[in-house]
């Protein structure tokens, strides 16, 4: 016997897939919920029950049917509470809330709330609304991501010898997320690096600092640099998987895209 409940939450649209010709396959990350995904039957015909809530990334009113053994749920609508589609029209912003959407997806349970984790995401989607920069925003939540679920060690000790690396040269190793003063060599299969001065900026103020406060971070958190290497090698290994929405980051940044003017957080 199939038992049904109505539920509605709060949630994040991380992903869509087309099924058929009006259907579509969402995946949302709830407050309450955790991960939900379902069925949202004449999605692409439907403004009354999904209107303008379908964009990536769009915080919505999600209402559905849970039906115990399945995997996917009846997604009866979507009411938008916050939409961030018009800055996606950067795409290095877009390939950003990819990266996003990804990490959230690999992370978030299933029937597992996790508010910290809901309400980092939040923060970080409203600081790219409000100008911050595509890869600052993505080195944010890779950090914050990997300390919410304690996957993060403490940074201000070295991960060898565990005394405090105030005012002494830093290594960092990686996959393992170590930091190491230099009489600890790095664990066996580790790589070793001297990362550059904003780097270590960057490390000492995230954990401190609100997204918006690392605006000035964004060269330091660009695909490639040390930070890249260090909190994404880190992250896939954490999550025993590559994310393939970093080759796309990594594209447009290399080819330099502009960014439209910022936005005035009052005309939103």
């Amino acid at each position: 016997m199939i038992c049904l409940t109505l539920r509605t939450d709060e949630a994040f649209l991380l992903d869509s897939t087309r099924l058929g010709e009006a259907d579509l396959i969402l995946t949302l990350f709830a407050r309450e919920a955790g991960t939900v995904r379902g069925v949202a039957r004449s999605a692409k015909n439907s403004r009354k029950r999904f209107g303008g809530a379908l964009e990536p990334m769009s915080r919505v009113r999600l209402n559905w049917t849970e039906r115990s053994g399945r995997d996917l749920q009846r997604i009866d609508s979507l009411d938008l509470l916050q939409s961030y589609a018009e800055m996606q029209s950067d795409p290095n912003l877009q390939a950003a809330c990819a990266v996003l959407a990804e990490i959230t997806r690999a992370m978030a349970g299933e029937n597992d709330p996790d508010e910290r984790f809901f309400r980092l995401l939040g923060a970080v989607l409203d600081g790219m609304q409000d100008g911050l920069g595509p890869f600052a925003a993505v080195r944010y939540f890779e950090f914050w991501a990997l300390r919410v679920h304690g996957m993060l060690p403490d940074l201000t000790r070295c991960s060898g010898c565990h005394e405090s690396l105030a005012g002494r040269e830093v290594r960092l190793t990686s996959p393992d997320l170590g930091m190491r003063c230099p009489g600890c060599p790095p664990e066996a299969g580790m790589e070793v690096r001297v990362p550059e001065a904003d780097s270590l900026s960057f490390l000492s103020r995230v954990a401190d600092s609100p997204p918006s406060a690392l605006a000035d971070m964004e060269t330091a958190c660009r695909p490639g640099r040390t930070l890249d290497w260090f909190l994404r090698r880190g992250l896939e290994a954490s999550a025993e998987r590559g994310f393939r929405s970093y080759r796309h980051l990594s594209t447009v940044a290399a080819h330099g895209a502009d960014r439209p003017p910022k936005r005035d957080s009052n005309t939103r």
